[in-house]
């Protein structure tokens, strides 16, 4: 019994792994891909699950953790700013531009992330081929 358990969970993950970006899934199952990239930070990864997840609220989630992180860099730009605007030591300042330059980078990608978002939430749902038999009015 324990081998047969293996081999049906395997045979899911096959299964899976192979259908998960035909969008024939259902919603559900996305929504469980794009929750998992969500909770590691893997932002293009949710982005590239929630078309398929068709979730507003979990697509504003996503907007609002953007948000959230797009705050905290832009506080630590302000005080590196700040910093290299003491007149640092040499070493201080590479090391402070250095840290400047991955702060804008960060809220570059952040920024664009988040505008993709907002870009789905306006597309609305997308029309399935096969619709979710659990959402049938």
């Amino acid at each position: 019994m324990f081998g047969l358990g293996i081999l049906v969970a395997l045979g899911r993950r096959l299964v899976g792994a192979t259908l998960a970006d035909t969008g024939l899934l259902p919603s559900g199952y996305y929504r469980h891909l794009a929750l998992a990239a969500l909770e590691g930070e893997d932002f293009p990864q949710a982005l590239h699950w929630l078309p398929f997840a068709q979730d507003p609220v979990l697509t504003q989630l996503l907007i609002l953790r953007l948000r959230l992180l797009a705050q905290k860099h832009e506080e630590q730009r302000r005080a590196l700013v700040e910093l290299l605007g003491q007149s640092p030591s040499e070493n201080v300042r590479e090391r402070g531009q250095t840290l400047l330059d991955q702060e804008l980078r960060a809220l570059e990608l952040l920024g664009a992330y988040e505008r993709q978002a907002l870009g789905l939430l306006r597309e609305g749902p997308r029309e399935r081929v096969f619709p979710d038999p659990y959402l049938r009015k």
